[in-house]
């Protein structure tokens, strides 16, 4: 696994080169960085770009208009986001639903974390929500949904993604930081960290102990946090063995066994179920 390198910088100069001009002339230039670019995250992003073109049908007007209302909001982000594109251009995270691939697969992280059944009925925080794939589809199962977002073009996917799927009163997303979210409403039944207790790209300024601290504050009595680490060449073990000793200060922790996990920025993490310590 690899994420190129751990710098802040986005890898986005080809990027933005690629979807300059004509649509022909794009796609001519989209194949020809997949076949001799450099970089395997930003080949890899132009590989889905043009597999969720392809899957898209010709009389699905609304589905083309949602994935063309997106792409304009990625380039804009391609060239004024000063930080580290996660999705290099492209998905982080995936949301087949809408035909739109991801660099990892929604779907499968939900079956494997049994998300829909964990979820029924809360009240759910989802830290670094990216687009908001993992709101969008456990959409039917909780009661209500934030997802914070320091990216705030990430943020505007979420928002029309959001009107498309009609689902706007249920899910709200916000460009925050973690950090500066205070007094949101009622106390949250479910908060998701799924690899967001710390990040590379130097966006996140909180101490280890002050993010689960704040997390168990803002949680109801009895809720629970659902921790996912970074993989073993971002947080080796006894990285995440001090992660752990931080969160059994304020929780209870289970370790889960998550199967079916395979990609290529899905394995070896670690997986806790943490009840909240009153």
């Amino acid at each position: 696994m690899s994420l190129e390198n751990s710098s802040t910088k986005t890898p986005n100069i080809p990027m933005i080169w690629m979807f300059r001009g004509s649509f022909f002339l794009s796609l001519f230039k989209s194949y020809f960085y997949i076949f001799f670019g450099k970089s395997n995250l930003v080949r890899l992003a132009l590989r889905m770009r043009l597999k969720d073109k392809r899957r898209l049908k010709s009389n699905d007007y609304n589905l083309k208009n949602l994935h063309e209302s997106l792409e304009v909001i990625r380039n804009k982000s391609l060239e004024e986001y000063p930080h580290y594109d996660y999705g290099a251009g492209y998905n982080y995270q995936s949301l087949e639903e809408l035909n739109l691939c991801g660099f990892r697969s929604t779907e499968k992280r939900i079956s494997a974390l049994k998300l829909n059944e964990r979820l029924m009925g809360k009240r759910v925080l989802d830290i670094g929500s990216n687009m908001g794939s993992i709101l969008f589809s456990v959409r039917d199962s909780i009661k209500s949904g934030l997802g914070i977002e320091i990216n705030k073009f990430l943020v505007e996917q979420s928002e029309i993604i959001s009107s498309y799927l009609k689902c706007s009163e249920k899910l709200d997303f916000l460009s925050i930081s973690f950090e500066n979210l205070n007094n949101y409403q009622d106390p949250f039944d479910i908060i998701l960290s799924l690899a967001n207790h710390s990040t590379f790209d130097g966006n996140t300024k909180q101490s280890l102990d002050s993010y689960f601290r704040k997390i168990n504050e803002l949680l109801v009595d009895g809720g629970e946090l659902i921790f996912e680490s970074h993989p073993p060449e971002i947080e080796p073990p006894d990285s995440l063995e001090k992660t752990s000793e931080v969160i059994k200060k304020y929780f209870s922790v289970t370790k889960i066994d998550v199967q079916g996990l395979n990609g290529f920025l899905d394995k070896n993490r670690s997986y806790f179920i943490c009840k909240k310590k009153i």
